[in-house]
């Protein structure tokens, strides 16, 4: 539904639209989060990027993302080997901007503002997703 929805929409708007959803439902991932280490991370501030990058590579595992946390070239990156999204991705590729919101929404709850670009997609013919974060 999201797929078609924003094949409606002009590709930066539409763009736009998947990161924002995809970054309000990050933030309701990372505050689900519950264990000690969490509560430990809340209580001294923030978790090192390092750490929440590992968080979030786990949440997105437990979502159907088979991701991981990964340094290539001085460069941390989140590295998701399955897509949940399926062929809608592939259909409509904007979706793969929903994956980076979530990156995005939970690295803000969990550490700090970052940037996050696609480096890589599945959607794109790639052999898997790749989210840079600087």
């Amino acid at each position: 539904l999201l797929g078609k929805a924003l094949a409606l929409l002009p590709r930066d708007k539409a763009e736009a639209m998947a990161e924002e959803v995809g970054q309000e439902y990050g933030r309701a991932m990372a505050q689900g989060l519950t264990g000690a280490d969490r509560a430990a991370d809340m209580a001294a501030g923030q978790r090192s990027l390092r750490s929440a990058m590992q968080a979030v590579a786990d949440a997105l595992s437990a979502h159907g993302f088979a991701a991981h946390a990964d340094q290539r070239n001085n460069q941390l990156r989140i590295i998701n080997n399955h897509c949940p999204f399926g062929d809608v991705a592939i259909e409509h590729p904007v979706i793969c901007a929903v994956d980076r919101g979530m990156v995005k929404g939970m690295l803000a709850t969990l550490y700090g503002d970052t940037d996050p670009s696609t480096l890589q997609s599945l959607a794109q013919g790639d052999t898997f997703c790749a989210t840079a974060v600087s």
